[in-house]
């Protein structure tokens, strides 16, 4: 997700901080007089400056998201503005001690150090840490499908060996039509969790994003929920005009959680859909029914961000809104209503 306004990109900071630094030091070699001493002082400075510069023009190719090159940029900065300081209460206690120390090249020195080493420094780390929640929900994820799938494949397979044996002692005068149809049934349910497993894995391996205005994309999906549940009722609250830069699955996600609502919700009792904008100014998409409710196992393991033995979400609907939020920077609430039911809230970034 990017915050930055009129095409200023991530790069842009890192190189404002190296010819800054860089800048420090033709200063310190113009004002601090002739001398192979100053030379050597400001060849030092703008060398860590073009190391700085260096990692501007590296950014954009690190494997690092938008958001931890900003983040990058934020550590240069805060270390050369601390290093600054630390080098400005040096010099002021040794002014103080009596030692007039050069502040120029003191103040211009540990400002490059601090650029160099909080740039370089930052971009590693932040690397590392984003390679290790990425390795965590690549584990998250396949503790999922591998759980749901074993538990899915052995129910299915169960119930259709269990009609199988039906058929073999059927004799040719019994009626062996229903137990066809149940075998057909549950493998179908089957084929379908091997489907929407694969989509979850799809969205987790695949983070293409694009702008949404988030309004007409619910209006949509709220569209064709309304086609295929004529006697389902859908109110609307746009009370925002939000566009929103997420995941390309935003689509896919929102049907599923009308769906959810649409499962869980009794005849004749409204669903309501409200797009707003919250005080920290994010889009938010709300989707309350009236209804029994998500079954508390399956909130739980959403919350918890796992599957265990005996929590199971047998739709994976909800798996795929989790990480479809999840990929876009926002967050997944499940909120249970009063006296009954359930709102499905998504947070998201909206579009700079």
């Amino acid at each position: 997700m990017s915050f930055s306004p009129h095409g200023v990109r991530p790069k842009h900071g890192v190189y404002s901080l190296g010819l800054l630094c860089f800048g420090l030091g033709v200063v310190h070699l113009l004002t601090e007089g002739e001398g192979l001493g100053t030379l050597l002082e400001s060849v030092i400075i703008c060398s860590m400056s073009g190391l700085v510069l260096v990692t501007g023009y590296q950014l954009p190719a690190r494997p690092i998201t938008n958001r931890g090159q900003w983040r990058t940029v934020g550590v240069g900065a805060g270390v050369t503005v601390s290093f600054a300081l630390l080098a400005f209460s040096i010099w002021l206690i040794w002014t103080l001690e009596g030692d007039q120390t050069e502040l120029s090249f003191l103040l211009s020195f540990a400002s490059s150090l601090g650029a160099a080493v909080g740039v370089r420094g930052g971009l590693y780390a932040i690397e590392s840490e984003e390679r290790l929640d990425e390795a965590r929900d690549l584990t998250n994820l396949l503790t999922i499908n591998q759980r749901v799938l074993r538990h899915n494949l052995r129910n299915e397979l169960s119930v259709s060996l269990g009609y199988l044996k039906n058929i073999e002692a059927a004799d040719r005068s019994g009626a062996t039509t229903e137990d066809v149809r149940m075998i057909e049934k549950h493998l179908r349910r089957l084929l379908t969790t091997t489907d929407r497993t694969r989509e979850i894995v799809s969205i987790w391996e695949h983070d293409q994003t694009a702008e949404f205005d988030l309004a007409a994309v619910v209006e949509e999906q709220i569209e064709r929920a309304r086609a295929e549940h004529p006697g389902v009722e859908i109110r609307t609250r746009f009370e925002a005009d939000c566009r929103v830069k997420c995941h390309s699955a935003l689509p896919k996600a929102i049907r599923e959680a009308l769906e959810n609502a649409i499962e869980h919700t009794p005849e004749n009792t409204p669903i309501t859909a409200r797009v707003r904008r919250n005080e920290d100014g994010m889009a938010v998409l709300e989707i309350s029914d009236r209804g029994r409710g998500i079954p508390k196992f399956d909130v739980e393991a959403i919350e918890g961000q796992r599957e265990t033995p005996l929590n199971h979400t047998q739709g994976l609907g909800l798996w795929i809104i989790y990480w479809t939020v999840k990929m876009s920077g926002g967050t997944l609430d499940l909120l249970e209503g009063s006296p009954q039911g359930t709102t499905v809230r998504i947070t998201l970034p909206e579009a700079r």
